[in-house]
């Protein structure tokens, strides 16, 4: 049987964990699975509608993802911003490589946080 130190011990690295726990839960961001951040769906005369369904500003880049290209990257400054719970609505001829052929498009997304991405993804959707 422990001793009553021993048995102290543990009890205190048990209460620190639990403590520790806690602390890092209350300090974390509650979100969206990644692939639910963005919802894309075709939305009739030729234009795709593109919500942020999560909780900070999203950044998306939409593209063929049939069309070979280099890997395309997306600053606040170079893409679309779409606001946590706002709707955009883009035409097929803003998409980048698009041809009146394509099946689908990328929606490709990024969240920053002081020029870091934190989030990322890729929707994509029949046009």
């Amino acid at each position: 049987m422990p001793s009553l130190d021993e048995r102290n011990s543990i009890m205190l690295t048990r209460l620190v964990a639990a403590a520790l726990g806690l602390a890092l839960a209350g300090c974390s961001n509650p979100t969206l699975p990644t692939d639910e951040w963005v919802r894309a769906r075709a939305a009739g005369q030729a234009t795709l509608s593109v919500t942020n369904r999560g909780d900070e500003p999203v950044y998306v880049l939409i593209s063929d993802p049939t069309a070979l290209a280099l890997m395309m990257g997306c600053t606040p400054d170079t893409c679309t911003r779409i606001g946590p719970g706002q709707t955009v609505r883009v035409p097929y001829a803003d998409i980048e490589n698009y041809t009146p052929e394509d099946e689908q498009a990328a929606v490709s997304w990024w969240v920053f946080a002081d020029g870091t991405t934190v989030a990322q993804g890729t929707v994509v959707v029949p046009l």
